[in-house]
């Protein structure tokens, strides 16, 4: 394993190529032996320096951070302001080359002169570099190969953040486990999405359509920001489209391009992760047309639509079937579709489920009475794909 063949007691000058899992292994060691010195490693261009002081976990810098890492961090606390201070910035002299970034005074000189002016604070400076840190290790546990590197050495000059390795490593693993389940289409965060199917209000999902109107070159973790939401549950929402071929994804931009992907699982593990839930609905209604129309607008591969055509055989369908949502119709012959919603209700299996009458009726005294018998929501017809998959999705996303 690659940490017990770095030597701890002196200097390495010889890197050593990294094998599976070992970010983990070399770090756990690291921290076992109490070591004081940094970890530096290699692959494809992108440098990692992780400083630790007697093995606690203290400070991580990588070379692809840059103002754009500075930037995005800035935001993630809510500071707006930091492309206005980017070119007074760049002409402080604080920074001198793209690769200074690797350099753990650079930043701290960034922080500091951030601090000096105003623009923030000493406490949100010191979140500033945890979260450069974090970002930095995470990138870095993706490796699958590459060269490290220890050095033996006092830190004196590294930000003592003194972060607890064991907790950071269980929280990393738990999202590369949340990654996996969507890598097969989906390598990295910083992949930038982009529409490839046409978007009409009337027939797309609203989902969808609210996507098209965000996706305009940012990554996915950009997108997450701005839509304040946690990246990785942003990429399973993007999951379905992508997977049915209305969104598409570009590569990182360049300073991100060389990072390491979602690390894969075996075709067997990943074979038994279902990337989106199969979500049943149950269609009821006397009308063949209909039904077929719901059935059509609703084909897609994470709905399973089951059509009843009988509604005195309804309740005992559904009974077998448990739907996640039930659409009914009002007027039907024999029992309307008040009665069945208040039968529905009344046992424990449905008791709970969402259930959306579709009629012609729009009246106020119709939709109340709807109410009153259990129903969840109420739609009008003629119905567009749109609203449909609109009040569907407003129950089952």
């Amino acid at each position: 394993m690659i940490a017990t063949q770095i030597s701890f007691s002196q200097p390495s000058t010889r890197p050593v190529t990294s094998s599976l899992n070992s970010p983990i292994q070399a770090l756990q060691e690291i921290a076992d032996k109490c070591a004081n010195g940094y970890l530096q490693a290699v692959n494809d261009d992108v440098v990692w320096r992780i400083y630790f002081q007697d093995g606690r976990l203290q400070y991580a810098s990588s070379s692809f951070q840059s103002l754009a890492a500075l930037d995005y961090h800035f935001r993630c606390l809510g500071l707006k302001n930091f492309g206005s201070i980017t070119p007074e910035l760049s002409q402080s002299g604080v920074i001198v080359r793209a690769t200074d970034w690797l350099q753990v005074e650079v930043k701290r000189s960034v922080i500091d002169w951030l601090c000096d002016r105003g623009f923030l604070n000493q406490i949100q400076g010191n979140q500033i570099l945890k979260n450069l840190t974090k970002e930095a290790i995470e990138a870095f546990l993706w490796l699958t190969e590459g060269h490290y590197q220890w050095e033996q050495r006092e830190i004196e000059s590294v930000p003592k953040l003194n972060l607890e390795l064991g907790d950071l490593l269980s929280y990393f693993q738990d999202r590369i486990q949340k990654w996996q389940e969507i890598g097969t289409l989906i390598a990295s965060p910083h992949q930038r999405p982009y529409l490839f199917s046409q978007v009409s209000e009337d027939t797309s999902s609203p989902t969808l359509v609210k996507l098209s109107k965000l996706l305009r070159g940012m990554s996915i973790r950009q997108l997450a920001l701005v839509l304040n939401q946690d990246e990785i549950a942003f990429a399973k929402l993007l999951y379905p489209f992508i997977q049915r071929g209305d969104i598409l994804l570009r590569d990182p931009q360049q300073s991100y391009l060389k990072l390491p992907k979602i690390p894969q699982q075996s075709l067997v593990e990943a074979n038994k992760i279902l990337p989106t839930k199969t979500f049943k609905i149950a269609c009821i209604d006397d009308s063949p047309t209909i039904l077929d129309e719901m059935h059509r607008y609703l084909s897609h591969d994470e709905y399973e639509v089951t059509k009843i055509d009988d509604p005195v055989k309804a309740a005992s369908v559904l009974f077998r079937l448990k739907p996640d949502l039930i659409l009914m119709d009002i007027t039907m012959p024999e029992i309307n579709g008040y009665k069945l919603c208040g039968l529905l209700r009344n046992s424990v299996a449905l008791r709970e489920k969402p259930i959306v009458m579709v009629t012609g009726r729009s009246g106020l005294v119709d939709k109340a009475r709807a109410k009153v018998a259990g129903a969840t929501d109420y739609l009008v017809k003629p119905f567009t794909r749109g609203s449909l998959l609109a009040v569907v999705e407003k129950y089952l996303r």
